[in-house]
């Protein structure tokens, strides 16, 4: 007869053999507490969750993720506490499922074997950097393009503000003259001097164009007039037109020129910051300036103002 008793043993050491060989938790368990890590410190190291560290030790597979994942979990526990990868990833791969199991497989950088990827996958590739690369380029070469379009636009209106003869760019606006000034048929602006002893002249001197020939954009110019005209005889008007005195202060230094009633040039130069410019002409003058904002005039030190008839190019 058989022994009940000895079937039984038998029976319980072949369950516990089996379970020996699927017990992969273990060992790393084991390993772990040879090396004095706790759980968390094996969970921070390695960014594992703790419960999946847990369930690992004790093989309970129930509460693992996908055997993919799990692999890769078992594998870098393994390696930190120094144990063996394989023998541990075997006895999972024994104790999970058969169908359960995925083969992870090396991929080869050898260069005689076929590549994995679609050919059609690394045409659209190729495309799309060429793409990019084009695109950028092309901004580049746009933005260039730009940059260089506002330095040429800033260079041309220079030249026009400073030809290197005379300050010669015409204004974008008319001006509107209000007080005692009129501007005349050839855009001359004519203001009247003021008697020192109180008498205005109530005739004016007619300013006539002595622009040079050829020069299209004639310079506005501001003119002070001269009020002795018409009934007073010839000899009187010039004696009061030689002594007329034109003060010119230039703040921040300007290019000027200067020309009297009889066309004679009384200045053509550039006038250093700071510097003062002493004239005895016959009135009216004719003048054309650069700066104009920081340089002040004035006639028989009678100050001109000039607000109103400064143009947008400061001249």
């Amino acid at each position: 007869m058989t022994n009940p008793d000895a079937s039984s043993d038998d029976s319980k050491e072949a369950n516990s053999a089996a379970d020996g060989a699927m017990d992969f938790g273990s060992i790393l368990a084991s390993a772990r507490k040879f090396k004095n890590y706790t759980v968390d410190q094996i969970s921070e190291q390695l960014k594992i969750p703790a419960r999946t560290i847990t369930a690992i030790e004790k093989n309970d597979i129930n509460a693992l993720p996908a055997p993919t994942f799990t692999q890769g979990y078992i594998r870098a526990y393994a390696k930190f506490v120094e144990a063996s990868e394989d023998k541990v990833l075997a006895i999972y791969n024994r104790a999970v499922p058969h169908e359960n199991v995925s083969d992870l497989k090396a991929r080869s950088n050898l260069p005689d074997e076929a590549s994995s990827q679609s050919p059609m996958v690394k045409m659209v590739t190729i495309i799309l950097i060429l793409g990019g690369i084009a695109t950028l380029v092309y901004g580049s070469f746009r933005y260039y393009q730009k940059k260089m379009d506002v330095m040429e636009t800033a260079l041309e209106s220079k030249q026009r503000s400073f030809t290197g003869n005379s300050l010669n760019s015409p204004g974008t606006h008319r001006i509107e003259i209000e007080q005692e000034a009129r501007l005349t048929d050839d855009d001359e602006l004519v203001i009247p001097r003021s008697d020192p002893a109180g008498n205005n002249g109530d005739s004016e001197l007619g300013a006539t164009d002595t622009g040079e020939p050829g020069n299209p954009e004639k310079t506005s110019e501001i003119i002070a007039d001269d009020p002795g005209t018409g009934a007073e005889g010839e000899n009187d008007r010039e004696v009061a037109i030689s002594a007329d005195t034109l003060k010119i202060f230039a703040k921040k230094g300007a290019w000027m020129q200067v020309r009297d009633a009889s066309n004679t040039r009384l200045l053509y130069n550039m006038v250093p910051r700071g510097e003062v410019k002493v004239l005895q002409g016959k009135a009216p003058f004719r003048i054309s300036l650069g700066n104009a904002k920081t340089t002040s005039i004035s006639i028989n030190d009678i100050e001109i103002d000039m607000s109103e008839y400064i143009r947008e190019n400061n001249t």
